[in-house]
């Protein structure tokens, strides 16, 4: 099997990581620093929990994470780490998540993706319309002057959402991480330096 050839799988069983995808963020934090130590981070889409471990490790004791998916995250063991089981469109949860923090979020990532149908094209497009629901939903959860990290996948709209997700931040990088597979065609949005905007560039998919 491909996956008992994967060094970035093999590395993750050793150090205790649920998921290979640990070291994409571990790589990301390394060249934009999106994470610090005492950071509050919201991880949406979090099932199993790899970027919730990793990023215990970044933010220490004196920060912490809430961790937000449909599916079950299973329980990790730390006093500030707190999941979430539920779907980010529903109002009520981002509120939740705000609150079980006292304020809005130093950082917001997000390693989601849309069940893959095989359709390149229409997988990409219904993975771009679900990026641009979480960026309409960062003024409620993302501190001014704060950051955020997107999976993203290439497709002929990505140019569009960047220059309109770009009105957002101060700055806006697109990269792909040594972990992420060669044979994949994503890429993660790194955004910093929040600044919401009053009328929206970009609309919640209806």
């Amino acid at each position: 099997m491909y996956i008992r050839k994967d060094g970035y799988y093999r590395l993750a069983k050793q150090q205790g990581y649920r998921s290979r995808a640990s070291f994409k963020l571990i790589q990301l934090n390394d060249s934009y620093h999106i994470i610090q130590h005492g950071s509050r981070v919201l991880d949406v889409g979090a099932a199993p929990g790899g970027w919730m471990q990793v990023i215990l490790d970044m933010t220490g004791k004196n920060g912490s994470v809430v961790g937000i998916d449909i599916l079950d995250i299973p329980a990790i063991n730390a006093p500030n780490a707190i999941t979430i089981k539920g779907d980010i469109q529903d109002p009520s949860l981002r509120q939740q998540a705000v609150a079980v923090t006292n304020g809005k979020f130093d950082t917001v990532v997000s390693d989601i993706s849309i069940n893959i149908t095989g359709n390149a094209s229409s997988d990409n497009y219904r993975n771009l319309e679900l990026a641009k629901l979480l960026v309409s939903y960062l003024p409620e959860l993302l501190k001014n002057n704060g950051n955020f990290l997107i999976k993203l996948f290439y497709s002929n709209e990505l140019k569009s959402f960047l220059k309109q997700a770009g009105l957002y931040f101060k700055t806006i990088y697109t990269t792909k991480p040594p972990a992420s597979r060669s044979s994949s065609s994503e890429l993660y949005m790194v955004g910093k330096g929040f600044k919401p905007v009053h009328t929206s560039p970009l609309s919640a998919p209806r």
